[in-house]
């Protein structure tokens, strides 16, 4: 019974003319999901905008420079009255309206910054790298979840197509039970009543069938919706499935929260909470800049007090302290959001562990549940397989009545789709089992 072939689980396709269609076995469905779901799309892009925001903190911490040049042409002369000559001690002074501006003047600056001790610029820059490293362990969390929910649409979709498959099945042994009864009442071996029921039988098979081709569908357009496959090709399930996993061992917790990624997320959500205390802390340091520049002047235009081509340059070296005094208790009530934030994480990291270790828990309850159902209703289908033999070949000698062979495939249909339930169960908690455990 561990290793019962489960030949429902083969695949069978639908077949539509016209319309192109796509063979996927789960590996390449898989692929498909990882490359073309929004909403792993939309995370990525989160971890890219996550990059962008730790080159921004480096930036701080980086030298900066910047060049400036300006140009002037003067067009109305500016002159000024000064003092030239004497008529004689002490005679007065010689005035005389002197240009002093000259018709082209040329302006280049250079500076250069640098940071040289800022503790709020590294505090910053440490948690844009951890805020980075947040992001992708969500982002593979995500993909683990929406992988693990694509493997249990894959499975959800083979099991719709057999429950089509056992629906037909039954609808064409209803429609040949409703043809037997139909010579049998045209050679008057039948009453009208049994020809009724059968019909009523044969009606409701073919409404099931129909119900049932419905939710096949369904199952499908969501199927091709997390893939982002076209509505219009038609999907063909290729993956063949001969046995059922065993139930698994079940890891030390300590490795189950070394390999999920949404755990390890939590972890480094702590760690930033350490590093906004400490950069609270940092608020009260003070901080060192260090700048140069250097600006070279030209003038030209014969002005009446000199034709200069160039004037000597200037070149200056400033450091900056800026000591912080008082900030009114924001830095204080700062340091103490902080530790709050800090105790809340402590508190979230412990329960995350406990709702972790109940859903362990939880899932190898469902498991052994499921595959001890499994097997109890591989050996119903059995049962019920023969019971409808032999309800036929007691109806063809005449020692049981229709009712007893309709009855009889009823409880068949009933018992193969717990069947398929009970397999997608067992299957769907092993998919779950895996996500949990980080494997």
């Amino acid at each position: 019974m561990r290793r019962i072939i489960l030949s429902i689980i083969i695949l069978m396709c639908f077949a539509a003319t016209g319309v192109s269609a796509e063979e996927y076995d789960l590996d390449a469905y898989l692929a498909l999901v990882e490359r073309n779901n929004p909403d792993l799309l939309i995370r990525f892009k989160d971890i890219e905008l996550a990059k962008t925001d730790v080159a921004l903190a480096r930036s701080v911490m980086l030298p900066r420079a910047g060049v400036q040049g300006s140009y002037n042409l003067n067009f109305i002369e500016q002159t000024q009255s000064m003092a030239v000559a004497s008529t004689g001690a002490p005679g007065p002074l010689v005035f005389q309206d002197i240009r002093n501006n000259f018709d082209n003047e040329l302006i280049l600056g250079i500076g250069i910054s640098q940071t040289l001790f800022s503790a709020g610029a590294f505090s910053n820059y440490s948690k844009a790298k951890l805020g980075l490293a947040i992001r992708e362990q969500s982002f593979d969390a995500a993909r683990l979840a929406v992988l693990c929910a694509a493997k249990k649409l894959y499975l959800r979709a083979q099991l719709a197509l057999i429950v089509v498959e056992v629906r037909e099945s039954s609808e064409k042994f209803s429609q040949e039970q409703y043809q037997r009864v139909e010579r049998r009442r045209q050679a008057g071996a039948a009453t009208e009543m049994d020809l009724l029921l059968a019909e009523v039988d044969l009606r409701t098979k073919t409404d099931a069938v129909m119900e049932a081709k419905k939710n096949a569908e369904l199952v499908l357009l969501a199927l091709r919706d997390l893939a982002g496959i076209p509505h219009a090709q038609e999907v063909i399930l290729v993956q063949e499935r001969t046995e059922l996993p065993e139930i698994p061992e079940t890891p030390n917790l300590g490795a189950i929260l070394a390999g999920r990624s949404d755990y390890r997320a939590l972890m480094l959500a702590r760690e930033l909470t350490d590093l906004e205390r400490k950069a609270a802390r940092n608020t009260f340091v003070p901080e060192l800049s260090a700048s140069f520049n250097y600006a070279l002047v030209g003038m030209k235009g014969n002005a009446d007090t000199g034709d200069y081509d160039n004037l000597p340059g200037t070149a200056t070296l400033g450091f900056t302290l800026s000591v912080p005094l008082m900030a009114g208790g924001a830095r204080l009530a700062r340091m103490k959001a902080a530790q709050i934030e800090q105790e809340k994480a402590i508190i979230a990291l412990s329960q995350r562990e406990t709702a972790i270790e109940s859903e362990i828990r939880e899932l190898q309850l469902r498991l052994e549940d499921a595959r001890q159902r499994f097997e109890s209703a591989y050996l119903t289908v059995e049962t019920a397989r023969r019971a409808v033999s032999l309800a036929q070949s007691a109806f063809t000698n005449g020692q049981a009545t229709y009712l007893t062979v309709m009855d009889a495939q009823d409880k068949l249909d009933l018992v193969w789709l717990n069947f398929i339930n009970v397999n997608f169960e067992y299957l769907s908690a092993y998919y779950d089992w895996e996500l949990a455990t980080g494997l």
